[in-house]
């Protein structure tokens, strides 16, 4: 015989557990017992996937520490803004010349940091399609601008061929170099358009003379583009650059003394790049500091180059080996770098 018992609690009027034992048995209990499983189960269905549910609290958590960090610098959530002004006028250096003068139309508090920051002069066709165009706007903004530049970038200077638009426009050439918004200036890249060009058998290029202001700005210059232009016949002997790291010449025609002087007068020159040099019987390379050296179509008839001493170089490269090279003397090189020795190409 099977005998059912039910668990009560007796009635202990002096026992302090009473309510507490009573609770174990309230009359939902059962219910409760039995919803548990369904309620369960409905939880498993409607969670969303462990990936989803951790992406979201990750973006959950970024953004609440986004608004920590505004609450505690006491920042409104615009974290650009609220950057202090010299971090700004960095930023706004850095950025090409028709955006940097844009920026002035973002806030108030932003209008000076343009005229404030170095400038960064890259007058390319983003700034204006039209060449004449550009070397005005150039003008003005040098005009405008009271504070120093740290670039200047100019592809395709033209000047108008009519005799006076010409003297008008070379003389201000040389406003542009002499100004002292150039004195520190650490980059610069410049290419002129040819003046004149006939094709046929008697082809023959008329460049712009590189003006002779060009060359104050040695003393500061870190990068220095040329391209499409008569170097000067003779430079000074004093002539130096000291922080020059990188040279690049360009259909420019450059006698031997003078390429000889200016690379002399670099003392930590590293990459020399030369491509289509005009008007030299020999190119002589000596340097204690070069590390690269590019050579692109070099000359154009039975020129050479004479590499006569580079201790520290670790290439050469030929970007157009055999056209127009006739040919290259390698002497003291780096003969610990493969490929190197005294040997002609």
């Amino acid at each position: 015989m099977c005998h059912r018992w039910k668990l009560e609690p007796k009635p202990y009027p002096n026992s302090p557990l009473l309510p507490q034992i009573s609770s174990l048995y309230s009359p939902d209990m059962k219910e409760t017992a039995a919803a548990r499983p369904a309620a369960e189960k409905n939880e498993a269905v409607a969670a969303p996937p462990a990936r989803k549910r951790r992406a979201s609290d990750e973006a959950a958590g970024s953004r609440s520490r986004s608004h920590k960090l505004a609450r505690d610098s006491g920042c409104d959530g615009d974290l650009i803004n609220n950057l202090p002004d010299a971090i700004l006028a960095t930023i706004v250096s850095l950025l090409p010349t028709k955006y940097g003068v844009r920026s002035q139309a973002v806030a108030r508090r932003w209008r000076p940091l343009w005229r404030s920051a170095p400038l960064n002069l890259d007058a390319s066709h983003d700034l204006c399609s039209n060449d004449f165009g550009r070397f005005s706007l150039v003008s003005r903004i040098l005009c405008d601008h009271p504070g120093l530049a740290r670039r200047f970038a100019f592809d395709r200077i033209r000047l108008h061929r009519e005799e006076k638009r010409y003297a008008e426009e070379a003389a201000e050439l040389e406003r542009w170099f002499n100004s002292p918004l150039l004195d520190n200036l650490q980059e610069l890249n410049i290419v002129f358009s040819l003046l004149e060009y006939s094709s046929g058998q008697s082809e023959k290029e008329k460049r712009y003379p590189l003006p002779p202001s060009v060359l104050r700005l040695a003393p500061t210059l870190q990068l220095a583009r040329i391209g499409s232009c008569d170097f000067p016949k003779e430079i000074a002997p004093s002539l130096n650059f000291p922080l020059l790291r990188q040279l690049h010449l360009w259909r420019v025609s450059i006698s031997d003394d003078v390429f000889s002087g200016v690379l002399s007068g670099c003392h930590v020159l590293e990459n020399l790049y030369l491509s289509e040099i005009r008007d030299v019987g020999c190119l002589r390379i000596c340097s204690p500091t070069l590390r690269i050296i590019v050579i692109s179509c070099l000359f154009e008839g039975e020129e050479e180059l004479v590499i006569m001493e580079a201790p520290r170089l670790e290439r050469l490269l030929l970007r157009s080996p055999g056209s127009g090279i006739d040919p290259i003397h390698l002497g003291k090189l780096n003969k610990h770098r493969k490929g190197f020795g005294s040997q002609v190409f």
